[in-house]
C-alpha cells in the first residue's frame, strides 16, 4: 500500500469507522486526519476546532505504512455501535445473540444517560459489522 486512496479503500474494505477518521473522501468533525496539504504528508488530529499535526512524512507511502499501524492499535478506530437499548433484559438478549453468532463485542453501559435511565450499548469491530444488519434493526434503539 503506497497512496492515501490505496488506504482509504483499505479500511473501507476492512469496515473501520469513519466517526473520526478524516481521510479521502470521509470527513469527520473530530479526530484523526490522514492527508497531503501545503504542510506535506501529515497525521494530524483534530479537537473541538483545533487542528494539531502529530506527525509530518517526507513521502506519501511514508505516511500510509505509519498511518495504517496507528490505526491498527487502537480497535476503536474499528468500531461500530450495534446495540443502544434501555433494558437489562433487551442488552441481555442481545449478548446472548452475539455469543451464539460468535461475534467478538464490548458492552459499554452509560448510567444515568437520561432521566434517570440507563443507556445499555454494544460494539462490534471490523468486518463483523457486515452480518449484523438484522441485528442492528432490533436493538439499536435511541428513544
Amino acid at each position: 500500500m503506497e497512496t492515501i486512496e490505496e488506504l482509504e479503500k483499505y479500511l473501507e474494505e476492512e469496515c473501520y469507522s469513519f466517526l473520526e477518521i478524516t481521510i479521502g473522501s470521509h470527513y469527520a468533525y473530530e479526530g484523526i486526519i490522514i492527508e497531503k496539504n501545503e504542510e506535506g504528508y501529515v497525521l494530524a488530529a483534530s479537537e473541538r476546532g483545533r487542528r494539531e499535526v502529530l506527525k509530518s512524512f517526507p513521502s506519501e507511502k511514508d505516511l500510509v505504512t505509519y498511518a495504517l499501524e496507528y490505526l491498527a492499535s487502537n480497535k476503536w478506530h474499528r468500531g461500530h455501535l450495534v446495540a443502544w437499548v434501555w433494558s437489562r433484559e433487551e442488552i441481555e438478549q442481545a449478548e446472548a445473540e452475539l455469543n451464539h453468532m460468535q461475534i467478538a463485542f464490548e458492552r459499554n453501559d452509560i448510567r444515568n444517560y437520561s432521566k434517570g435511565r440507563n443507556a445499555y450499548r454494544i460494539f462490534v469491530f471490523g468486518r463483523d459489522i457486515l452480518l449484523l444488519e438484522s441485528f442492528k434493526r432490533t436493538y439499536l434503539n435511541y428513544h
